[in-house]
Formats: C-alpha cells, sequence, structure tokens
C-alpha cells in the first residue's frame, strides 16, 4: 500500500512539474524550431521578453495572484469569492492580452518573410485550438 502511495505522489509531483516547465517556456524555446529562428533572432526575442518581464513586474505578479485566488476559489466552489473576483480577473485579462499581442507584434517585426508566414499560420492555429477549448 506504501509503495502505491509513493507512486501516485511522484507521478502528480512529476506532472506538476511537466505542467509548470510548460508554462516557464520562453517565445523562443516554443517557437524557435518551428520559425527557424537564427540566433542573432533568440538573443534579440529573449532580449525582449526579459524587458517586457521587467518593465511589468508589478502587473504580471498581481496577474497571477489574482488567477491564483480566482483557481482557489473556484476549486473551494467559493462562489461568492468567484464573483467578487471575476471583475478585476476580466480587467487584467483584457490587458494581459493587449501586452501580450503588442509584445508579439514587436517579436514579429524581426521575423522574415517566411518566418511572417509560419507565424500567421501558428496564430490561427492557436485560435482554433483556443476556440475549441472555449466550445467545451
Amino acid at each position: 500500500m506504501r509503495k502505491i502511495a509513493i507512486a501516485v505522489c511522484l507521478m502528480f509531483l512529476s506532472a506538476a512539474l511537466f505542467a509548470q516547465e510548460r508554462r516557464m517556456q520562453s517565445f523562443t524555446e516554443r517557437y524557435g524550431a518551428q520559425l527557424g529562428l537564427t540566433d542573432a533572432q533568440k538573443t534579440t526575442i529573449d532580449e525582449m521578453e526579459k524587458k517586457f518581464d521587467t518593465d511589468h513586474a508589478d502587473f504580471l505578479a498581481d496577474y497571477h495572484k489574482t488567477m491564483a485566488d480566482f483557481r482557489a476559489a473556484r476549486e473551494a466552489n467559493d462562489t461568492a469569492k468567484m464573483d467578487a473576483l471575476r471583475p478585476k480577473m476580466d480587467s487584467q485579462r483584457t490587458e494581459m492580452m493587449k501586452l501580450r499581442t503588442d509584445q508579439e507584434d514587436k517579436i514579429a517585426a524581426t521575423f522574415t518573410d517566411e518566418q511572417k508566414a509560419k507565424w500567421s499560420k501558428i496564430k490561427e492555429e492557436r485560435a482554433e485550438r483556443t476556440k475549441a477549448r472555449d466550445q467545451h
């Protein structure tokens, strides 16, 4: 019984680490190979991402806290807290989407025409996945 409990704990831990690793990927790690980014482009984009994180550190920290609080309320089935957090969460999500779109536009400005075409296709596929997920 103890071995089963340990195995289950290890399974959950590895899943959590995988999920955390997935969220922490940089743009170049996630899309660099697909886009065929050069080393110079990767360096430029990584620097842009570091600047973005620095410039928006306070907002990002507050955004992540709000999302974590909302998830905790949802898991606790605390609808009153969810309702109280929803306006702030929606406002922050809108702001985050704007910031990310602006950042992606700046990153795309470093692409060649071929990379821009690939990026356009990646964004379309990403939008389709999001739409399919939201419909379920």
